[in-house]
């Protein structure tokens, strides 16, 4: 009987700590938003944004956590907008991007992170970020190959049709993410 509470004691405290953890302090400069959950990363990021936080950086951890740093820089309505994209596949993260750039969102080159997935194998997660008022186009090429000599010859072709390199992420396979510009959206 005496042994009980002495089980009880880390129930209790993983309670606590995961009801503490899901409250953001809106009233600090920095936000350190951390999660193994995108759905939880995107809800933290509409939360913090809508209050006038910005992305400043992203980092996987060790294991299959994600962070992200935000600084208080706008006053509502001058609020930036966020859209995370998680995929393990190349064909989809394209088709994700693109949806989003047309919408106005731009890809935040310094939040590409490879994240390792609760069930195995790794996925690409990124920021894409809208900012208030009128935003221009641009869209977007993922190229995908484990084989160096094959990428070379498609970024050099994708940069000859007017791309630029803006990014990539390593999984086994090397993803190269391109952009250019192809106009404005008014909001």
């Amino acid at each position: 009987m005496r042994r009980l509470p002495y089980l009880l004691l880390p129930a209790v405290f993983f309670l606590i700590t995961a009801a503490w953890a899901g409250d953001l302090d809106l009233t600090q400069r920095f936000l350190l938003l951390a999660t193994t959950k995108t759905s939880t990363m995107q809800k933290e990021l509409d939360e913090a944004s809508s209050a006038g936080y910005r992305v400043i950086g992203s980092s996987p951890t060790s294991g299959a956590e994600m962070v992200v740093i935000m600084e208080k820089l706008a006053k509502p309505p001058d609020n930036y907008q966020y859209h995370l994209l998680a995929t393990s596949r190349t064909s989809t993260m394209q088709k994700e991007i693109s949806e989003d750039a047309a919408k106005g969102f731009r890809l935040m080159p310094k939040t590409i992170i490879a994240k390792q997935q609760m069930l195995g194998g790794q996925e690409i997660v990124l920021l894409m970020e809208k900012p208030p008022g009128q935003a221009p186009l641009y869209k977007y090429l993922l190229l995908a190959t484990s084989r160096t000599s094959t990428m070379q010859k498609e970024m050099s072709q994708a940069v000859d049709g007017g791309y630029e390199v803006v990014g990539m992420v390593s999984r086994g396979e090397h993803v190269v993410i391109l952009e250019k510009p192809v106009g404005a959206v008014g909001l």
